[in-house]
Formats: C-alpha cells, structure tokens, sequence
C-alpha cells in the first residue's frame, strides 16, 4: 500500500468518527544470543569478538520503560529488589506517552449489569495522582491522560521507588547460561556494554528478550497508525474528537495500513514518513470545520503506533473461548477489561454487555527461559482478543504481575516458574490488584 492509500484510510477514518545465583559472564561465541529477522540481506559481514563490560547488576532487569515496563519496575521495587529499566527511548511510557495513545482503555467492564472499573493497582494509584493534578479526564468509558503529565508522574514514581532507568539504550543481544539469562547487552551513546541480572522482565512490547532467548512465538502482522494532538479547538465545534485534559487541545486518529510487519526496519521508516505526512496534511484539512478555524499541531508522534509484533507462546496462552465463558484460573495474576465488540459464536457481543476476563501467571511464562517473565502486548494469547490484550490497561495489569513474580523469584531464590503461587497472589493483594 503506498502512502496515498495511507492517506486515504487516515481520512477516511477521521471523519467516519467525526533464582539463586548467576553464573559468570564469560560466555562461548555461539552462547551469546544476537538479534536477527528475516531482511533481505545483501551481503554479510563479520563482526570481531570483543570482551563486552559489565556496567551494572541488579535483582530485576526490566527491558522496556512503557506501561508493563513501568508497573513490572515499580512492582519489583517496592518489594525490596534493585531495579534497573532499559528504555531505548528518552521518556517512560512507550506508545501510551510517544504515540498518543492516551485513552487508559480496558480498565473497566460489564459487572452484573453494570459498567464498572475492575482494574486497580498501579494502574489506578497512577491514574488518581494524574486525577488529583488535573492531567486525567474520564470520557466515555475510559480516563483520558495528558502525555506530558504522564510521562512526569511515572517517572516520579520509580524514582520514589528507587528504581534506577537508563535511557537511550537499546537492547542488542543476551548472554546466556543454559536455559537462564546471565546478561543483556545493550547499544548506548557509552559503547555496547552488558547489564547483569538474576530474573528479568520482557516488557519490550515486541518480544525481543524472549526471542533471542529461543523461546516459541507467533509473528503477527497487524495495523499500524499514529495518533496525535491539534490545539485551539474551540468547545462548539464540529470536530466531535476526543478531548483531553488540557482545553482546546483534541486527540486525532488513524488506523494507517492494515497488516503491516513492525519488525520490518524499512517498512517502519516509510510508514513514519507516511504518519507524519498525513498528520500535517489532514491538520491542516481541520481547519475546514467549524470551530477549528485556527488548529495547529500540538506535537505528531514520537513512535509509530505499533500494534502487535511478536507474541509469546506461554505454558497457558488465552484465548477466545476463556475469554467469552468467563474461565477462572487457580494462578490468576490479574483482570482486565474489555476494548471492542467481539464476535464469538457467530454472534456480536457488545463492548458495554462484556465482562471483565482472568489473566493465569502461565500466560506470562516462556516455555523454555528459566528466569524470564513476560508482559505487555506479547504475553501469551490467542488471536481473537489481540485488541483487549495489547491496551494500555492490560499491559499495567501483566506488568505488575511479571515484576511482582520477578521479585518474588529472587526472594525465594527459586526458577520464577516455581515460585509460591499463594504468596505471589497475596503480594498483589496487598498492591490493590483485583483477582476475581
């Protein structure tokens, strides 16, 4: 699809909705897991062995800084473990904060007969400090957040919590010990250098922690778009866009292309190009509707909206059928709510008539990787409830969860897949997270 057609499917959207120890670092060569996917490749080169420097250590290495980054650091931290973030970015957040993705969907659903909010923990503790400086709003059935704002908040958060996050590096590969991770080695403005841990957290949002580790996926090609911010809209206008905290400013949309790879390098920098020309070009075409005479950009994306990429291949994936029969799990982690109507049974089961769905802690696990947990967008779960899944409410809730098991791995010095599920239940308990 080229980028006219892009252009055509934004517009056309926006108006129709007017354990124990670690070993030492020192690996083998075919040991050290390295990035790779399937680019054409017009030739190879070989890269030198080099001694890679240990910078740091931690108990809990959380790789990615987003929502199930953010919730998993803060999780682990507050139950006593050092805590060290990756984020490749320079902002905590990831597409909640850099793509605009502001609506906090998925933390409500129909409970008896009656829309409630079912998510709480961190999800919630968040929410009302942005609630309490006035940076969320609630618009239908979901908050609405100021990305600034949130931005700041998080990162007040953690550093309350003592977490350590080094920004701008980007995890490059793993040095592995059998089936457990020794080190991530990361790319930084300092050299490519290796952070060791004793469990880590996979909240990259494309699996990329777990796929160097060799652990099954499914690769998913899926829509990607972009969201973003016009000002000085008047309040009567005929935009009939979402609001946002702060006055005057609406939040934009476009579903982009449909079943695009995010894990393409060219096709994410043309798709890029092609988001931030349609987001100029269709601002601009605001300027038509009564009461957005004077609209401007208020900022394009940071990221491009990336939907799904990789998903785990868990010891007990969701799927449709848990979802819509209302399955109860004995290591529930979590609730989350719902996003979309769903079809099931050949039937539509409205938004507003769908009940909240039980989250198992195996849906977290890798089925090889010993002290590896997964969470946000590519846990374990099956197409059907990819747009329920992947919210920013759900990642919160599976993000606690994995720096929660992650935590208590290093506690009871145990594989976290061996870790007391009672105990685990009990800590997130006591963190506000709602089970059942």
């Amino acid at each position: 699809m080229d980028r006219r057609k892009f252009l055509k499917i934004g517009a056309a959207g926006a108006g129709a909705v007017a354990a124990g120890s670690v070993t030492s670092f020192a690996q083998e060569p075919e040991k050290v897991k390295i990035a790779s996917e399937a680019v054409s490749a017009q030739g190879y080169v070989s890269e030198p062995a080099r001694e890679i420097p240990v910078v740091a250590a931690c108990d809990v290495l959380v790789a990615g800084g987003g929502p199930a980054g953010f919730a998993a650091a803060l999780s682990a931290a507050r139950q006593g473990c050092s805590v060290i973030v990756l984020e490749k970015g320079g902002f905590l957040g990831g597409l909640w904060t850099g793509c605009a993705v502001l609506p906090l969907n998925c933390m409500g659903a129909n409970v008896a007969g009656e829309w409630k909010q079912v998510v709480y923990g961190y999800a919630h503790e968040l929410n009302r400090r942005l609630e309490d400086i006035d940076m969320s709003i609630f618009e239908r059935r979901s908050p609405v957040v100021d990305p600034e704002a949130t931005k700041y908040m998080m990162q007040v958060m953690l550093q309350e919590a003592g977490v350590k996050v080094l920004y701008y590096v980007q995890a490059a590969a793993l040095s592995m010990s059998g089936d457990r991770i020794d080190s991530v080695i990361v790319e930084s403005k300092s050299g490519r250098c290796a952070v060791r841990a004793k469990t880590v957290v996979d909240a990259t949002g494309d699996g990329d922690i777990f796929f160097w580790a060799g652990d099954p996926f499914r690769h998913v090609k899926h829509h990607i778009g972009a969201m973003w911010r016009v000002g000085n809209i008047k309040e009567d206008n005929d935009l009939k866009r979402t609001p946002t905290p702060i006055p005057g400013v609406r939040l934009m949309h476009t579903p982009g292309e449909y079943d695009q790879d995010g894990l393409d390098l060219f096709n994410l920098s043309r798709l890029t190009e092609a988001m931030r020309e349609h987001c100029w070009k269709r601002t601009q075409e605001i300027r038509a509707v009564r009461g957005c005479e004077d609209a401007y950009v208020v900022d394009t994306p940071t990221l491009v909206g990336v939907r799904v990429t990789r998903v785990l291949e868990s010891l007990c994936d969701v799927d449709v059928d848990s979802v819509m029969t209302d399955r109860a799990y004995d290591d529930v982690i979590g609730i989350a709510g719902v996003d979309i109507n769903m079809k099931w049974e050949g039937q539509v089961h409205k938004v507003g008539n769908r009940h909240p769905w039980q989250i198992p802690f195996r849906a977290l696990l890798p089925k090889k990787t010993q002290n590896l947990v997964v969470a946000g967008r590519c846990f374990g779960y099956g197409d059907g409830i990819t747009y329920d899944a992947r919210e920013i409410g759900t990642c919160l809730v599976t993000g606690q969860a994995a720096g929660a098991a992650a935590a208590r791995a290093v506690l009871e010095r145990s594989a976290i897949r061996g870790i007391n599920i009672k105990k685990l239940q009990k800590t997130l308990r006591e963190q506000d997270v709602r089970l059942d």
